[in-house]
């Protein structure tokens, strides 16, 4: 009897993974998750017992020689997806890495290549693209309906509280408020344009103490020449923005992170608002992975995908530190 549900374990503790693929994963018919590791066995056993997972490892290698796994979410800081991702396929375990895929080119290069030779899938978690109004926009733009896309712009913002112990403030960890929160909005207008951007700006901010940027600005030019101008923060408000301006119209929507977030389309003949809704984002992402897992299907958006996001993050942050405009690597 051929199987139909993918079992996971999550690679660390991290809050994404209890608080959003666990609900995900109990919502989803072809999705388990039926384990956990950290690095102690307390941290291992106590987020076991909170979240209602069956199995707890004190160490994420033995979790991967867990026979029973079929694949894993890796929730590890940013710096350290590459190692326990290649760690992962060499154990033959599918990976749902959260996102970014990398720290840098080299690193997603390395990871692509690990999951390849060890037949295992590898995907990049970025879940508003699964949302109905992402997709909206993208076909709005590709079907010409806001004419020639002339700019974008897309934000991501939160406030941070604690500015000492937070994996998002520390370098070695490759924190910061572009690579924790800026992959956001420049995923958002890759996706909505169809396209990869050719040439990057950026500015990086960082307040008092701070040894990563506490905002990024930037600005990055899509072949066609349209440009899009976009911002993350860890000391803003929250929003989570795309706004679409084009030759017959503008789209925007109000909140990319929610499923139920209308979108505001305006054109000379007025302004009118959709109402949308699409099933919870983490669960259509889990459900496809498991689908792809299952059934040998090419994901729809494979690991290169997420190396054109990463050339696109190196290139911004190259940008801010030498204070050039930067082309970005085509891949």
């Amino acid at each position: 009897m051929p199987e139909t549900v993918v079992r996971y374990g999550l690679i660390s503790t991290a809050q994404i993974g209890l608080n959003a693929h666990v609900p995900a994963a109990r919502e989803s018919a072809n999705s388990e998750i039926v384990a956990v590791s950290s690095r102690t066995e307390q941290g291992a056993r106590e987020a076991a017992a909170a979240h209602g997972i069956p199995r707890w490892y004190g160490t994420y290698e033995d979790m991967l020689a867990d026979p029973d796994l079929d694949a894993v979410i890796n929730t590890l800081p940013n710096s350290m997806h590459c190692e326990w991702t290649i760690k992962a396929a060499e154990a033959g375990k599918h990976i749902l890495c959260e996102k970014p895929l990398a720290a840098s080119v080299a690193e997603a290069r390395l990871m692509i290549d690990a999951a390849n030779k060890n037949g295992v899938l590898l995907v990049e978690a970025f879940t508003p693209r699964w949302n109905p109004q992402m997709r909206a926009v993208r076909r709005m733009i590709a079907d010409g309906t806001l004419g020639e896309v002339t700019s974008l712009e897309s934000s991501l913002s939160f406030c941070l509280t604690d500015w000492v112990d937070n994996v998002r403030v520390k370098a070695e960890l490759a924190g910061g408020s572009l690579m924790d929160a800026g992959c956001y909005p420049l995923y958002a207008v890759r996706f909505a344009m169809g396209a990869e951007p050719v040439k990057v700006a950026g500015i990086a901010h960082s307040r008092s103490g701070c040894e990563v940027d506490s905002t990024f600005s930037a600005l990055l030019e899509f072949p066609s020449g349209a440009v899009a101008h976009i911002t993350s923060s860890m000391e803003q408000v929250r929003r989570s923005t795309l706004d679409v301006y084009g030759t017959k119209g503008q789209a925007s929507i109000l909140n990319t992170a929610n499923e139920q977030s209308p979108v505001v389309i305006t054109t000379d003949d007025g302004r009118r608002t959709e109402e949308m809704s699409g099933p919870p984002r983490f669960r259509v992402q889990l459900d496809d992975f498991s689908e792809c897992v299952l059934t040998g299907r090419t994901p729809e958006f494979p690991p290169e995908d997420a190396l054109r996001n990463t050339c696109a993050l190196v290139a911004l942050l190259r940008a801010a530190d030498e204070g050039v405009t930067v082309e970005v690597e085509q891949v």
